[in-house]
């Protein structure tokens, strides 16, 4: 049988170009620099649509030889080929730029810089199918401005909406522009993907108006478990009768820790005794948090565990009897789900945009008001809940790493055509 064109372009294996400020990953000191979770998911994204079409990686924010890293390709950078791609249109946009969205001298020249290194982009760009534009930023109009004068299709991924979350400080100018890149999006129809629900209407109801070229591709995560020799409770200290909740994410303002100590301290004496909660990520010395926990002498229950490596985190996953996360902002909330890999519920904030999505009563705890009175309430529910462990694990199947990769590539297809 002979398919047609658009047939025969849903088996045709695409060329597409990511463009980053940077991913997270070993392969070159760059890439370690900045170990965050959009730097992980960036490169996790790259790594599983590598499985089913060919991707080129583009970080203007690092200078890399060409290289190939977990099944894709990273375009190479240095000075000469900087000067060597300089053009006067980029420049121009770049101007462009800090005139509209006024910054401090250093951020202006960091914009213009990031305006010129989007000259190598815009020579090779015929090369591909589609590219594919992470976070908002100014590489975000760096990149639509280069495509949209090669007249080559784009898709750009909001990892957040960081200009509508108060924990988070960003300059005036940038929040303007984020918001202001909505609007656009939406009257020049610019094909825009969500990592949630939640912000997918967050950012229609700023516009005021709902955008038919806007979706949402939830994170994915690796739902394959990891056996694990070593004992964390045993290391912890943490005896069979106690129960122990696992916190992941370094600990700041924003991730919000402190109010789980706090809510932890209101649990009953004889459920406080048996609570235990392991607070896992990079934490300073004078955070609020640790100050608390030091100043109480609380170091025996309320456990801080420090930056861990990437491959040891899911033991504190199999070590703990369940998930919570109570940050004030959140886009997507990926230490839930891969809690879920290992059978552990989770209790989080309803408000948080990604319970939309991630929702079900049999494997979540929602905490309706933001009280640390209700916080304690969820964990004794938690506590004293029975969950179906091998549910939890079968309904983490649906955020494989495989499945969201399928859905871009999917989307891109669909773009095209």
């Amino acid at each position: 049988m002979l398919l047609d064109n658009d047939d025969q372009d849903i088996f045709k294996v695409m060329k597409i170009l990511f463009v980053t400020p940077y991913i997270t990953s070993s392969c070159h000191p760059d890439f370690r620099r900045n170990q965050t979770g959009f730097g992980y998911m960036v490169h996790d994204i790259a790594q599983y649509v590598a499985k089913i079409d060919k991707v080129d990686l583009f970080a203007p924010m690092a200078f890399t030889p060409d290289m190939d890293v977990d099944g894709f390709h990273v375009v190479g950078r240095s000075k000469w080929k900087l000067l060597k791609n300089l053009k006067f249109n980029n420049l121009i946009d770049g101007v462009g730029f800090n005139l509209k969205y006024p910054q401090s001298l250093k951020d202006c020249l960091r914009t213009l810089y990031i305006f010129v290194s989007i000259g190598q982009v815009e020579r090779m760009l015929n090369q591909y199918d589609i590219v594919h534009i992470h976070g908002c930023s100014a590489i975000t109009d760096a990149v639509i401005n280069a495509c949209q004068r090669k007249n080559v299709p784009f898709v750009i991924t909001l990892h957040g909406l960081n200009s509508f979350e108060k924990a988070i400080k960003l300059h005036e100018s940038l929040c303007w522009y984020e918001r202001n890149f909505l609007k656009e999006a939406v009257a020049n129809h610019y094909p825009v993907s969500f990592i949630s629900t939640g912000n997918k209407i967050t950012a229609e109801t700023s516009t005021g108006m709902k955008a038919d070229s806007f979706s949402v591709i939830c994170n994915g995560c690796n739902i394959q478990m990891k056996p694990m020799t070593e004992d964390f409770r045993k290391e912890y200290g943490i005896v069979p009768d106690d129960f122990l909740f696992a916190f992941v994410g370094n600990v700041s303002v924003n991730k919000n820790q402190y109010q789980v100590a706090r809510a932890w301290k209101l649990l009953p004496d004889d459920l406080r005794s048996k609570c235990k909660v392991l607070f896992v990520g990079r934490y300073k010395e004078n955070d609020e948090l640790v100050e608390y926990i030091r100043d109480n002498h609380f170091e025996n229950n309320l456990i801080l565990c420090g930056m861990q490596p990437k491959d040891r985190v899911p033991a504190f996953y199999q070590a703990c009897d369940a998930t919570i996360l109570t940050s004030i902002s959140e886009g997507f909330g990926l230490s839930i789900i891969e809690g879920f890999v290992y059978g552990k519920p989770n209790v989080t904030f309803s408000d948080l945009p990604a319970t939309k999505d991630l929702y079900d009563e049999n494997v979540m705890i929602l905490v309706k008001n933001r009280s640390d009175h209700d916080l304690a309430s969820a964990m004794v529910r938690a506590m004293c809940s029975s969950f179906n462990r091998d549910y939890i694990c079968s309904y983490s199947q649906r955020f494989s790493f495989e499945k969201m990769a399928e859905k871009y590539c999917e989307l891109y297809r669909s773009i095209i055509r």
